[in-house]
């Protein structure tokens, strides 16, 4: 069981001496839920590693992107999820439970659970620091009665030494990119991280080309990586849209 953790920071406001801060650390597992005819229900495990009690909300809310590819949350009440909020004592774990109230139709849907640390008053009054308390969003996933992948990933191009790809979701459930790397046949390479792509959504991913790499390339390679998605393409470089 693979768990993901999360530290509590202690800053130091500009002008303020600095109060020690207990440090909390809340694990949480599995890292995403997937819902399903049969299974439509799955149990969050929240740990607390650290040595103070923890206090911990969580919120489900409808997750969707829009036509740039951006993430939205709105509230939903589609699944049913308790406790809304806990304490979470040192050393031990609490179980959050959430469940489909009906099985999913012709395309999935999306959702996220933010489990998020909640400011302790008592034990940070009269200490003069900002704390910043972490929250984590596990996504949800509603599987469609009949699961149809389709990415397609176009063809890059090169605007202002800027290599953009457009990655298009015409199936009825995610696409989760990982990668975008780019290179040259001198030995030059970059990349950046993917994200989710909605069904029925495009998003555009881009990566800055070093000028003087772009202008001395002839072709540069680009690799999109995901679950279930790999493509390589060939960009003939034009030096004029370098930048």
């Amino acid at each position: 069981m693979s768990f993901l953790p999360f530290q509590r920071l202690a800053l130091c406001a500009l002008g303020l001496a600095c109060g020690a801060a207990s440090a909390s650390e809340f694990m949480v597992s599995p890292v995403r839920a997937d819902l399903r005819a049969g299974a439509l229900s799955e149990t969050i495990n929240v740990a607390n590693r650290g040595d103070r009690k923890i206090r911990v909300a969580v919120k489900v809310m409808e997750w969707t992107q829009d036509a740039q590819g951006k993430d939205v949350y709105t509230d939903t009440s589609d699944l049913v999820y308790f406790p809304r909020q806990m304490d979470v004592e040192p050393g031990a774990q609490r179980l959050v439970r959430v469940g489909a109230k009906a099985p999913g139709g012709a395309t999935e849907r999306t959702y996220r659970m933010f489990i998020e640390e909640q400011p302790d008053a008592a034990g940070d009054a009269g200490r003069a620091q900002v704390a910043v308390y972490f929250r984590f969003g596990v996504p949800i996933f509603l599987a469609p009665a009949v699961p149809r992948r389709q990415a397609d990933v176009q063809e890059p191009t090169l605007d202002r030494g800027k290599v953009s790809v457009v990655v298009r979701n015409g199936g009825n459930q995610h696409v989760r990119i990982t990668r975008l790397a780019v290179g040259d046949e001198t030995g030059f390479s970059r990349e950046v991280a993917g994200w989710y792509s909605l069904a029925g959504t495009e998003r555009t991913y881009m990566l800055d080309v070093p000028r003087d790499v772009c202008r001395r390339a002839k072709t540069l390679s680009v690799a999109i990586e995901g679950d279930g998605v790999r493509a390589d393409r060939k960009l003939h470089v034009d030096p004029a849209r370098c930048g």
